[in-house]
Parts: structure tokens; sequence; C-alpha cells
């Protein structure tokens, strides 16, 4: 039997992985960490594609500065950066820099001084480092090893060369400036976070208690005013581009085009439903519009998609344009697009552009929405070919020269299997089996994929975990896992990690766990996926309700003895769906909810709901408050002290109103926690927590 210190303490339970994949640029090769089973240490290793032999490329005693990627919020960071030499590698750590030369096995010191070199990254050329430090941008010289600063304005709220928080978390971007192709020119976001109201986060465990304040911009609030500029490297000349009159819009992206030049800048309008690409002269900042496109009733989705080719001709992008989202190929003269790919399916994203081939690589859920595949196009819409078979879930990287890839895959069944194929599918190579036998000695319970309804007459997908002993002549509890946020999907066939396996550990114990994509959720078009649109939470709630009243309709349910839980927005729909439900539930846990979308960020919100000045009823109906009358059952709330992400402030005024209605509830915080509620220690007493309310409430 499962046990919470199985899922979180077992390392037989805990997946093996490959990660920092760097190819080299020819193709032959690629190199990854990984730690040696037997002392712990972390080692660079490669991998000969042809030969299939590995080796220890670099290790942790010959560089003793050699680390792991390091997670930054929703970034991992490579620790080791190729330079364009390929010859040379860059290893930030301790808030400096270290150069290695793979030929003589030197190492050295590049900078020291307390300050971090924030982001560090090779001019294309190879002779240069740009970073960021203190806020500006700075520029190292491989060869004299002097660093001179490029700007200045940095510092007292003034961003340079990074993003705010709401950029960061929102638009998934992390560094904030790039380099031309000929490594002339860098350019630049410029952030005044000045007018954002500072938000407290305290650490309640010191005797004085401390407050960190953080740039936090709710919705309605004042962003950060954003500016782009262009810095000349040979005389620190600054060149700002030409963004328009209104200051309150969003530079969610920047691209070089193939001539260095010319810099295209994504402009989106703070409702986030018109999309303008700028193509601006560095020269003297004068822009003009490359290509616009309007969503009436919806938004307009940020991606990496967007590929200028070397033709100076032609650029790669993907829309939803037509009510699912697909690839175009446009004409940089007309702007006029052309679809590669077209039918009633989404693709995931964009895997790789070979211009030589005149070929797209992409990911999509095209025969099954419930896994992700590998697919090769022509340019022209012909030749199509479905490159991975497997049903489940494939994540791939493609070698430089378009002959390799690196797939991972997994399915609800298995955990991530890393192998080396041929770019016809063929596998060549395990890079990591990790096969866990462990999980037959547990006996993990498989889950099933169904279809249930929704409202209105909707089919939604959904899964359901069914004790190994399952007999359908008898009634069972059943908890219902959700996230249910806006292009979210977790009713897909691949591995679900510690949260699978605590489902599979309930499941042991009797229970049955059920999960199902509401309305608003991804990889089913644009009608399904903004059908909630400045209306959060309202349909979604209705999905789950009915989902739940089918479930009480099962001969094998008992209907007395349901329940619902989420984290995040799954915590939120958790606490919403609970109260709004008439007694459905017997049992709610929401852990990290928002509870009133004006306490969410400005991005995020926005994009779904517009402000509340322009949707205020929107944001009403939405709120978990306005239905704290109607609580019945037993409701837990958890949340971490020092949530940066949505703050316990949420859970605060969620007690606060629930207090004056005089309802009872249950309340678990973790003390210096953040949304992840992360660490051994405290993830077991989390889900102790969790699975002991469970077992007492349902």
């Amino acid at each position: 039997m499962l046990t919470v210190e199985d899922i979180y303490e077992n390392q037989a339970l805990q997946s093996k992985s490959v990660s920092g994949i760097q190819w080299l640029p020819d193709g032959s090769k690629f190199t990854y960490f990984q730690k040696a089973e037997d002392t712990g240490n972390l080692n660079i290793w490669s991998f000969d594609v042809k030969s299939r032999q590995r080796e220890i490329f670099i290790s942790s005693d010959e560089v003793p500065v050699l680390q792991e990627r390091d997670q930054k919020k929703r970034f991992s960071l490579d620790n080791y950066i190729w330079a364009p030499n390929r010859r040379d590698i860059l290893f930030p750590a301790g808030n400096d820099l270290h150069l290695f030369n793979t030929e003589t096995r030197e190492l050295s010191q590049l900078t020291s001084d307390a300050a971090e070199e924030r982001d560090p990254t090779f001019s294309p050329d190879g002779q240069s480092i740009a970073f960021v430090k203190n806020d500006n941008l700075h520029l190292l010289d491989i060869e004299s090893r002097t660093v001179k600063q490029l700007t200045t304005q940095g510092g007292n709220g003034i961003l340079i060369g990074r993003f705010d928080w709401v950029y960061e978390e929102e638009f998934g971007i992390r560094t904030g400036f790039s380099w031309s192709p000929d490594s002339k020119y860098i350019a630049f976001w410029q952030f005044d976070e000045t007018a954002i109201q500072p938000f407290p986060v305290t650490d309640f465990i010191p005797v004085h208690n401390a407050a960190q304040t953080m740039r936090y911009p709710k919705a309605g609030d004042a962003n950060s005013k954003v500016k782009i500029g262009v810095v000349e490297i040979e005389n620190g000349q600054i060149q700002w581009m030409d963004i328009g009159d209104d200051e309150d819009i969003y530079i969610p992206r920047m691209t070089w085009t193939h001539r260095s030049d010319i810099l295209c800048i994504t402009r989106l309008n703070r409702d986030q439903n018109q999309l303008e690409l700028l193509l601006a002269d560095v020269k003297n900042g004068k822009t003009s519009v490359l290509y616009e496109e309007r969503e009436y009733k919806g938004w307009i989705e940020i991606t990496d998609d967007l590929q200028f080719l070397d033709d100076n001709k032609h650029f790669v992008w993907t829309s939803r344009k037509d009510g699912w989202k697909h690839i175009y190929l446009g004409e940089i003269s007309s702007a006029k697009l052309v679809p590669v790919t077209s039918g009633e399916w989404d693709i995931d994203g964009i895997v790789a552009v070979s211009e030589e081939k005149k070929r797209i690589y992409y990911t999509s859920g095209e025969n099954n929405v419930l896994g992700r595949q590998l697919f090769g196009i022509n340019f022209n819409g012909k030749g199509k070919l479905q490159v991975t078979r497997r049903p489940g879930t494939h994540s791939v990287n493609l070698s430089p020269d378009f002959e390799y890839f690196i797939d991972t895959f997994s399915d609800a069944n298995t955990p991530p299997t890393v192998t080396l194929r041929r770019i016809n599918g063929a596998r060549q190579a395990f890079i990591e089996p990790n096969e866990m036998p462990a999980l037959k000695e547990y006996n993990v319970p498989q889950p099933e994929f169904i279809e249930v309804p929704g409202t209105d007459g909707a089919t939604l997908n959904a899964f359901l975990i069914k004790p190994n002993d399952f007999d359908a002549t008898k009634k069972y509890p059943v908890l219902i896992y959700n996230y249910s946020g806006p292009g979210s999907q977790i009713v897909r066939n691949e591995w679900g990690g510690e949260r699978f396996l605590w489902h599979a550990m309930l499941a042991q114990k009797g229970y049955l766990v059920f999960g199902v994509d509401n309305r608003g959720t991804g990889g089913r078009g644009k009608a399904f996926l903004m059908a909630t649109y400045k209306n959060l939470g309202d349909l979604e709630s209705q999905d789950q309700i009915a989902a739940a009243k089918w479930l009480a309709e099962q001969n094998y349910v008992d209907a007395n003895r349901i329940g619902i839980w989420g984290w995040s927005y799954g915590g939120y729909m958790a606490a919403l769906t609970f109260l709004k439900a008439d007694g459905l539930f017997k049992t709610g846990i929401a852990v990290a909810p928002v509870t009133d979308w004006k306490n969410y960020d400005t991005i995020y919100t926005e994009r779904f709901m517009l402000t509340p000045q322009k949707n205020p009823n929107g944001y009403r109906k939405s709120s978990v408050l306005e239905y704290v009358d109607q609580l019945q059952g037993k409701l837990l709330l958890v949340h971490g002290a020092a949530d940066d992400n949505v703050h316990l402030s949420n859970t605060m005024q969620l007690a606060y109103a629930l207090q004056n209605a005089r309802k009872p509830f249950d309340m678990m915080l973790y003390p210096r926690k953040l949304h992840g509620i992360r660490g051994t220690d405290t993830r077991i007493h989390l889900f102790n927590k969790l699975t002991e309310y469970v077992l007492e409430n349902l």
C-alpha cells in the first residue's frame, strides 16, 4: 500500500530525469546533466548520436562550480552555457561567471563581486558576454576580461534587461535583452514600475515579523511603463523604438529578423485582444505594422512560435483566427498569411523550422486530444507525417541538422522515458529508461479515460481511478480533482507524478478519484476555450457540478459521499463549486485558492475578465466571497503564508467572510512557504493532512 511518506521520500518512486540537454551545432552530439548513482556527484555527459557512445564530459570533481539547472519560478536555467566556438563553456555560479576551456581543461573566473551577473548571454560572434547587474546591462569582453556598463538608467524602480514580476509570471519570459545577429546591437526592455503599489509578504516566524514588499499590479491597477531600447555596442548610444503613444500596453515579445537592423516587436493592448507585429529600424527607431490580429470574443495567446526565415521574405506564425490553433506562413512584404496546417484540431506548438528542407515540425493532439505527437509538414501544407506513434504524450528536442530528436515519452501508466530517435521515428538508443520497477510492487491502480456530460449537452473528457478490487455492485465515495483554468488540461494520457500517486493511494483506500476538463480548458478549439470569457468560474462550475451529478447517478457511486479538491485555479474552483452546488459535495479542499479576482494580477486576470472597471458584474459573480452563505459540508482551506503568486489575503478574506456568516470551516497555513508549498517535510505534512481530512470527512 502506498503511503504519503513513500510518495515523497522513497527514491524508487521518484522519476529519473535528463536535464540541461544542449546539442552541438552540427547535430553530432548532445550534452546533458546526470548525477552519479554511487556518489551523487553531478556530471555533464556527452552522447554521440552515430556511435551511440556516452561518456562523462565534465565532472563536478574537475569543475567544482558545476551546478545543476537552477529553478527560478517557472524557469529552469541552464547552469552551463556553450560558447559559439563550441570549445568554451560558461558556468554561472555563486553570483559570478566562470569560463571552462574544454581543450586545455582550464577554469578561469571572469567576474568577482557580490552582485549577481543575471542571464549571461554570449554574443553570436563569441567575443562578448552580456548580462544584467544591478538592473543595468553590462558587457564583458572575453579576451581582455574587461567589463563596461551599457546602461545607467536602471535602479530605484527602473528595470533594464529584466522583467517585472507579472511579465515573468504571466508572459513566461525571463531574459529581457537580445543580441542582434551581427553582434553589433543589443535590444532590451526597460520597465518603470514605480507606479505599482508595493504589496507586503510577511514572514511570521521571527519574534519581530519581517515584511518584504513586491511590485504586484492587481486587476485594474497601473502596470509598469515599458520601453524598448537598442544599444549600439561600438559607441554605447541608445536608440528608443517607437511603440506608440499609448503607454498602457504590453510588449510581451521581441525578436530579431534575419537583418541586424530590423527588430520585430510584439505590441499587445491592455485588453489583450489586439496584437500587432511592429518592424523597427534600430538606427532611427521608426516602426511600421507588419501584421495585426484582433479577437472580438476572447483574447490572443502569446507564444514563442514566431520565426523569421533566412530568405528575409517570410515568417512562420501560429493563430486561432479560424477557430483552431494552426500554423501559417506569412509574407513580410504583404503580411499575407497562408495556412500550413488546417482542420478541427489544435497544434500544441512549433518545435522547429527547417528552411533548407522547407519543413515545419510541431506537436499536436490531432488524432487524440489526450496525448501529444510529433508531426512534420512542408511549408506548402503537403507531405504531413506523424513521426511519433506510441499513444501518450511526447515532448521532443530536435537536433540542429533535423536528423535526430530526443523523445521524452510518458503515458498515464508509464513514467517518462527518454530516447534518441531518427527523424523518421526509429528508436536509436535509450538515454533514460526510467523503468521504476517499484511501481509494480505497489500495484498502483490505472486510470480510465471516459466521456461525461456537461451542461448544455457538452461532452467532456474525464478520468476515473478505481480501486484494484473494484466491485460494481458496491458503492464508493468519490474525490473529484480539478484545475479547470483557461487553456489547462488535466485529463491527459501522461504520467501524473506525485499527484497521481496520491490519488492512487486514495484508490487503494477504497475511493474513486475523478477529474474532468470543463469548458474553458485547452486542446479543443477556440469556442470551447473561450466559452468562459468575462465570466470565470461560472460555466466551469456548472460543468463540474453536472459531472458530479452524473457520478451520483452511477450505481457504484455513493451519492452522499462526493468531494472536490484543487490547487491554485483548482483551489478557486473547488471552493466556488463546493459553495454553489447546493449540498451536492460532502467535502471540499481548496489549496492556495484565488477567492476574488480583484486580488490577482493584471495580465492573467484581465486577459479573461477585462478590468474590474469594465466588467464589474463578471467580477462580482466570479468571487467565492459572494456564496459563503451557501456553505454546506466540510471545507478545508490551505495556503502558504509567503505565497507571492496567489497571496494569503485570498484565503484570509474568505475566512473572514465565512466567520461573519457564522459558517464553520477548517484551515491550515504553512509559514515561509510559497505557492507550491514545497519541501519534503512540508509536503509530507500537507498530504498527510489532506489524506486525514478525506478519510475523516468523506
